[in-house]
């Protein structure tokens, strides 16, 4: 076990907590604990800042950098070591782009806009086709919250019709397999359609099993888990990589960071071994949907509230 990623992982959450003190929930300090811990980089709040102080007068409010928001706090790391002045412009004229396709400011558009491609008008025209499609089919789940993930499942130029369908289905097979409903499910369902638009029951069952492999050894999955089973089916993690996530959740959960957020450690276990992976491999079965991207996407949504209805509530069905 390496005891060094559990101290560095320490020490920056240590630091992120000096610096901001309660201005974020615990669980935006640990991600940008964990962030930092991954990429090898020790925590500066000082240094963060002044990127996102920079960033906020580039744009002369054009941007919604919200400083009560962690969002721009995890955009400014992406940032650190590179040519801020470039990454401003970069990053106003896509959040131009989805702003020209018809969204609405938020810190959610802005975290959209680091997901564009090349071709951001064309691309931001189709995450608003998709968004406005999820919108109408999942019309009390979806908001501004989505935006991101709008993004990057219109990376690839799928039907939206058909994404959405998808969607929808994989939400209300997963709810027949006893997950929660809630916006965290609703995530799963749209990080699935990352590998096709087709419904595929094989993947939806591999979902499942995951989950039941993740309680078979003594974890407690969560609705606040299930977008990270995704990425773990995404990338067809094996028995072997889940025994590693169960002995990095149990050495974490030793750390003093999780004594009140224990359901946090398994979030960070999966991302360690999720970065190990990418280190060797590139996802190409992801559609060149980057893994780093799609783990910014569910910890800038980490913090939103979820909706959840206990098993059994058969009135409320979110879907038209």
């Amino acid at each position: 076990m390496d005891t060094q990623f559990t101290e560095e992982l320490q020490n920056n959450y240590n630091r992120a907590v000096n610096y901001f003190g309660n201005q974020f929930k615990v669980s935006a300090v640990i991600s940008l604990a964990s962030k930092y811990t991954l990429e090898k980089r020790e925590f500066s709040g000082v240094a963060l800042q002044k990127i996102v102080d920079q960033m906020a007068e580039y744009s002369k409010k054009a941007l919604s950098i919200q400083k009560n928001s962690p969002i721009p706090y995890y955009i400014a790391a992406r940032f650190l070591g590179q040519d801020l002045e470039a990454c401003f412009e970069n990053l106003l004229q896509r959040d131009g782009a989805l702003k020209e396709a018809g969204f609405h400011n938020s810190p959610f558009r802005l975290a959209g806009a680091m997901m564009l491609d090349e071709d951001i008008h064309l691309h931001a025209k189709r995450a608003k086709t998709l968004y406005d499609e999820m919108h109408r089919k999942q019309f009390i789940l979806t908001s501004k919250e989505d935006v991101p993930y709008a993004v990057l499942l219109s990376k690839v130029n799928e039907p939206p019709q058909l994404q959405v369908e998808t969607m929808v289905q994989y939400y209300k097979a997963l709810r027949k397999q006893g997950f929660l409903l809630g916006n965290s499910l609703q995530s799963l369902a749209q990080i699935l359609t990352m590998y096709s638009a087709d419904y595929n029951e094989t993947l939806l069952q591999y979902v499942a099993e995951l989950r039941h492999s993740l309680n078979h050894r003594g974890i407690k999955v969560k609705p606040i888990h299930y977008p990270y089973l995704g990425i773990l089916a995404l990338n067809a993690t094996d028995n072997e990589k889940i025994d590693e996530i169960a002995e990095w959740q149990k050495a974490l959960l030793e750390l003093k960071i999780f004594r009140m957020a224990k359901e946090l450690a398994l979030i960070v276990a999966i991302q360690k071994i999720m970065r190990e992976l990418v280190e060797v491999q590139n996802m190409v079965d992801m559609k060149e949907l980057f893994i780093e991207d799609l783990i910014d996407v569910m910890e800038i949504t980490l913090d939103v509230v979820d909706i959840i209805f206990l098993p059994g509530i058969d009135l409320l069905d979110f879907f038209r």
